[in-house]
């Protein structure tokens, strides 16, 4: 037996050298290397590749996470170390690989890299090679290093990975700082040391030929005209095209019903024109993530996979040629859909369609169903995802392709399904080992047939139960090579040819295939293999037998079999295969009857959804452009129409309430409605002066006014707004009244069913700005922590990094100026970006080089709060959060001015107006330069004096002065979301408290779950940690309180972002924010949203000073999922022995081919259904509505103040 090494030579396996590089490994940790040992050696076949060895180990020893966090630094030092011995460690020869590749086909040379890094190598390679700390790739956990892995690394045409961790951060360092190494050198420093880190667009494309390093964009309406529309809407192409998010503000366009004078006609309104932008993105987002399985003529391959040489199982069952593969980077909501005939849930964007079946109530007997099919009162369509719902059908085409090699005969067919179950071949030796107390039928026909094609056959008895035959591979009458049963990873498979052979020969590799790794019951048939290719392979088969398989993962490393010596080193995959007549005519002794929970109906077979999941991602997404029905069946999700896959980015658009349409505005993201009364695609967002704000809380009335009718009042903001609005109402211009708080209680409807729109507040995100000089701000972006000037000439732009506050956590204590030092290596970073960034458009590069903005945030502020051992409603965390920013701002202005004496201020730090301003626009401003210049910074527009100022730790008069003579960058602070750079690092997002303290992860090992691992050390420490615990933590969600064996102050150190006060968030948020010249991304969390809780909660944010009140509002699902892996015993105690008679058993019904016993006599249409469940749905709300408003009255007559914060 010999192992191939990564240069491609083979060597004779040494037992001895993978127990020692496990070992080795392991040193120093509390871990049990032995074991693991032994699950890999279990693993090793002839041939198999030491890189995928290491692989298989990392993913085996995470899965362990859970008994130490050790596991986990073990799992990212074998990955770590198995990338290394796959990569070269010289940063030059991957430099000069880059610039070198050749495309596929065409053989043209492509260059992955820019020329200027081209240029420091060549000059510089030697040092920067020996610059590089590759030990420093140890530092990122087993997770971070996986994203990197995935989405970061740089690769060749190929798609293999030439990059390591040090390269990345190296090539991002040389591009910001090219050949001032000192500089660079500093920045790769603190890169690769975890300090901090820059945006993924900087991590993406720094180096690359197209440097678009920016994050977020703020454009304007050009003009309220068919011409103004159209060239914003080019403007956010040009600017997606190179992943930016984008917010745009359209308080300018008229309402409906307007006069347009050109043509004497009337305006639609807002509805419309957002639809344009609406159905620009519902186009282009129709994709799927890279793990996706898709029905090739080859078999199910990963979506990433798949090229224009393939050809996809599409809805006529037959297979249609890939015009063009289609990728791209997306950032936004995914919709995770689990089919209830599928094994996995598959991660769609929400405007991907899919041929769904829908109003099919659940019940209803599926020969009722069939008849509305055959009659057309029911038919399957193409839906959105986001439009579907739990107990929707979803349809599996069944394959029409065949093609027989007629040398196969059924006989050999059988034996392929049984070698494949319980065989083996290799190059000299075949042979089956089975138990004969099951199985001996399956001997006696493999000994039979063997025998007659005079085959020399070698029988053994391996112990009591088991049955052994061996015979020689290169015997003539043998068909089989070990290449038809393995693939390139030595996994077992079904050969290609054997998918496709005629429907009674896969009967025959199905039935070989059941009679060695099937189990034949009442009322299913279990299929369970660890070969993930091979159980595809199988649902394949059957899907062409017209059966849908279920199915689900099973964990049971380490059991032996009962009845032979066979341990269990791998998880394992479970089909439900159904009963149908094919198969249980091969098997004439098995137990009668039938159970289906799909319906089959002509050549198609339909399955409901058993759970649509709403789910973040970041990370390349995939499509196609098909020849012929423009579809292609996903396996484990059914047919999916093709999108296109050109995707225009992520728009925010942001109004004001007192536009005429903003009734109709809040409702475009609802689920509900007319279809062209919603433009569900964008992300919404309300731009709210205190005015509104003054008029819900007094129950006042609200004027609504068009644009055009009452000019100007998105270019005024504080007194000014207040002043024109009063002049307007009293001058009768508006368009209608409405109370005040029935418009508030239309945005918080708009809130608990979407989680928007934002809510961010006009006054004080002008009153507080730096850029208050340059006009009135009219939006912030698409995290809402972005606020910056636009108008039609400027198109806001911002370069983001964060600074990874656990880096700073030494010996018990925070080091502020070691914070402080990075923060001003960090902002000259952000200022150098300015100037090497690639700019979409003319008005991008505008604003940039006049204003120079930049944002710097955080993440891991939980993380240090669980290091320092405080909780959340702790004082000194409540101290510490400012202090952390005040140090932050404080550096970041003191650099800021450093850089203006080196290169001066930026362009229009003295201005007084707006050159770029149109000819007649009204500003609200005084003619006054910026504040800096003025000497007022951040906490001097809050009116708060800093802590550091009190206590003399930080001079800030003496920064005043500074910031006097002149800036650099106009704005410095803006902490916004760190979704993925947190993962890359290891940390929580930004400054948000934990979501949860465990989720579920997916490798190579299968998934498991990952534990808080600050938590998992406390309890550790103190000797608490054990299985029992784990397993009451994951019954409660993630949850520790309550738990009698955790102590006290580690339950309140581990509260959830649902079990704190959102007070104490908005406090924090608060304190924060007379430190933060932009806005921050604040999502706050209410399990059970109603009125009176959010009304209260967000007039709370308002009256503390926010700019962002609101990013999103995170609820609560009201039923979590089954937690399976969780003894049944323990869920009952904790939920007070609820009866589990509702907890679905994975069956829609025991009878014959019915959903349920119920008749259908009394039908009503689908749109008569629409109409009752709509008008239902609307009492509830006024009801709802008229209760809250009364509530709400009630407890302010009675002097209860802020209610949710007793909540």
């Amino acid at each position: 037996m010999y192992v191939q090494k990564r240069d491609g030579s083979k060597e004779g396996v040494s037992f001895d050298k993978v127990l020692n590089r496990i070992r080795k490994s392991a040193r120093g940790l509390l871990v049990n290397p032995d074991a693991l040992s032994q699950q890999v050696l279990s693993r090793i076949y002839d041939g198999v590749p030491t890189t995928q060895l290491d692989e298989l180990t990392a993913a085996n020893a995470a899965s362990l996470g859970t008994v130490h966090p050790d596991w986990g630094t073990l799992a990212a030092r074998i990955a770590i170390s198995n990338h290394q011995k796959n990569t070269d460690p010289s940063f030059a020869n991957v430099v000069h690989a880059l610039s070198n590749q050749k495309m596929k086909g065409t053989g043209d040379i492509s260059c992955m890299i820019s020329k200027e890094i081209l240029e420091v190598v060549v000059k510089h390679g030697e040092e920067i090679d020996a610059y590089i700390k590759h030990d420093r790739d140890y530092l990122l956990d087993y997770f971070g290093f996986k994203t990197l892995e995935k989405s970061y690394l740089l690769r060749d045409t190929s798609m293999k990975i030439l990059e390591r961790p040090q390269h990345m951060w190296m090539r991002v360092a040389l591009a910001l700082w090219s050949e001032n190494l000192p500089r660079a050198f500093e920045t790769y420093d603190l890169l690769s040391q975890k300090f901090m880190t820059h945006a993924t667009p900087t991590l993406f494309n720094a180096g690359t030929p197209r440097q678009q390093l920016s994050s977020c964009y703020l454009l304007a309406m050009h003009d309220d005209s068919i011409a103004g529309i159209y060239k914003t809407l080019g403007d956010c192409a040009a600017i997606s095209k190179y992943a930016g998010g984008i917010g745009i503000h359209m308080h300018n366009v008229r309402a409906r019903g307007s006069l347009i004078r050109g043509t004497n006609g009337t305006s639609n309104g807002l509805t419309p024109m957002l639809r344009v932008f609406n159905n620009t993105a519902r186009y282009v987002d129709q994709c799927f993530t890279p793990d996706t399985l898709v029905y090739t003529l080859a078999g199910a391959k990963a979506i990433e996979d798949v090229s224009v040489t393939d050809r996809v199982l599409t809805s006529t069952g037959a297979y249609e040629a890939v015009k063009v593969p289609v990728r791209h980077e997306y950032n936004g909501q995914m919709l995770e859909i689990q089919v209830k005939n599928a094994v996995y849930p598959v991660r769609v964007t929400p405007e991907h369609q899919v041929l769904a079946l829908k109003d099919q109530a659940k019940g209803l007997n599926f020969d009722v169903i069939r008849n509305r099919l055959e009659k057309g009162y029911a038919k399957a369509e193409f839906s959105d995802a986001r439009d579907l719902r739990e107990g929707d059908f979803l349809v599996f085409p069944i394959p029409q392709y065949e093609c027989d090699v007629p040398s196969l005969t059924e006989e050999d067919c059988r034996l392929y399904g049984i070698l494949l179950g319980d065989g083996y071949i290799s190059r000299t030796i075949s042979g089956i080992s089975v138990n004969n107390t099951t199985k001996q039928g399956v001997y006696d026909f493999v000994l039979d047939y063997l025998t007659k094609r005079g085959i020399t056959v070698y029988p053994e008895q391996e112990g009591e139960h088991s049955l052994k035959l061996r015979w020689s591979t290169a015997n003539p009458g043998f068909k089989f090579t070990l290449s038809q049963l393995y693939d390139s990873d030595k996994q077992k498979r079904i050969d290609t040819p054997f998918l496709h052979l005629p429907l009674s020969k896969v009967q025959q590799v199905v039935r070989g295939l059941l009679e060695t790794d099937g189990c034949i019951g009442s009322k299913e048939i279990s299929f369970e293999v660890s070969s993930y290719p091979l159980m595809e392979g199988m649902r394949y088969l059957l899907l062409r037998m017209g059966a849908l398989a279920s199915g689900y993962e099973r964990n049971r490393v380490g059991s032996v079999s009962s009845t032979r010596d066979i341990h269990t080193n791998l998880p394992t995959s479970v089909l439900r295969v159904p009963r149908i007549a094919e198969i249980m005519k091969m098997f004439p002794s098995a137990p009668a009857g039938e159970y289906f929970t799909y319906l089959k109906y002509q050549n198609n077979l339909y399955t409901r959804i058993q759970t649509i999941t709403e789910t973040i991602y970041e990370g390349v997404v995939h499509d196609f452009e098909i020849e012929g029905p423009h579809d292609y069946t996903v396996s484990h999700l059914g047919v999916a129409h093709n999108g296109g896959g050109k995707r225009n980015g992520s728009f925010a658009v942001y109004l004001e309430p007192w536009h005429a349409d903003v009734e109709d505005f809040v409702k475009l993201k609802l689920n509900s409605g007319a279809e062209e009364e919603r433009a569900r695609d964008l992300f919404y967002a309300m731009w709210i002066p205190d005015l509104f704000m003054e008029r819900v809380e007094a129950d006042g009335d609200w004027t609504l006014f068009c644009p055009m009718e009452a000019p100007g009042l998105s270019d005024v903001c504080g007194e000014a707004f207040r002043s024109m609005y009063t002049r307007y109402e009293a001058e009768g211009r508006g368009r209608k009244t409405v109370k005040a708080q029935k418009l508030w209680f239309q945005i918080l409807d708009a809130q608990m069913e979407t989680g928007t729109p934002y809510l961010v507040y006009k006054d004080a995100a002008n009153l507080k700005s730096n850029q208050q000089n340059l006009g009135t701000i009219k939006s912030s972006n698409l995290c809402s922590e972005i606020i910056e000037f636009s108008n039609p000439q400027e198109t806001a732009v911002c370069n983001l990094a964060s600074l990874a506050l656990p880096s700073y956590v030494k010996d018990g204590k925070f080091d502020f100026e070691e914070m402080m030092r990075v923060v001003r290596v960090t902002v000259r970073n952000l200022n150098r970006v300015i100037d090497i960034n690639f700019y979409p458009t003319p008005e991008t590069k505008r604003s940039n080089l006049r204003h120079r903005p930049i944002g710097l945030g955080v993440q891991g502020l939980a993380d240090v709060f669980a290091m320092l051992k405080m909780s959340w409603e702790d004082d000194a965390a409540a101290e510490l959060n400012q202090l952390i920013f005040e140090h932050m701002y404080f550096a970041a202005v003191e650099t800021s001015c450093k850089l203006a004496e080196e290169e001066g201020a930026y362009e229009s730090f003295f201005q007084h107006t707006n050159p770029y301003s149109p000819a007649g626009h009204v500003d609200w401003g005084l003619n006054d330069p910026s504040p800096a210049a003025l000497g007022r910074l951040q906490p001097d527009l809050w009116g708060v004096t800093p802590i550091t100022e009190t206590r003399g730790t930080l001079d800030w008069p003496g920064l005043r002065e500074k910031a006097k003579k002149g800036m650099r960058n106009s704005l410095l602070m803006a902490p916004m979301p760190t979704a993925s750079t947190s993962q890359i690092l290891g940390y929580n997002e930004c400054f948000e408290p934990f979501t949860n303290n465990l989720y579920t992860r997916r490798t190579l090992a299968g998934e498991f779950i990952v534990l808080n691992k600050h938590l998992m050390n406390e309890l550790l420490e103190l000797g608490l940690w054990n299985e029992g615990l784990k397993q009451e933590i994951i019954a409660r969600n993630g949850s520790v309180q309550g738990i009698a064996a955790i102590p006290e102050e580690i339950q309140a150190r581990y509260k959830t972002t649902w079990e704190l006060k959102q007070r104490i968030l908005i406090d924090m948020a608060a304190a924060r924010g007379a430190f933060i010249c932009q806005s921050q991304s604040l999502n706050l969390f209410v399990a059970d949203p109603n009125y009176a809780k959010l009304t209260s909660m967000h007039f709370y944010a308002w009256k503390k000073g926010l700019k962002t009140g609101c990013y999103y509002l995170r609820t609560k699902a009201p039923v979590a999922a089954q937690k399976f892996t969780v003894d049944p015993r323990l869920m009952a105690a904790i939920s007070g022995g609820a009866s589990s008679s509702s907890v679905d058993d994975g069956g829609d019904s025991d009878a014959d081919t019915t959903d349920s016993e119920h008749s259908d006599d009394e039908e009503i249409s689908p749109e008569e259904l629409k109409k009752k469940n709509r008008k239902e749905m609307m009492d509830r709300l006024a009801a709802e509505y008229e209760e809250e408003v009364q509530k709400t009255k009630e407890a302010a007559d009675k002097g209860e103040g802020c209610l949710f914060c007793s909540a």
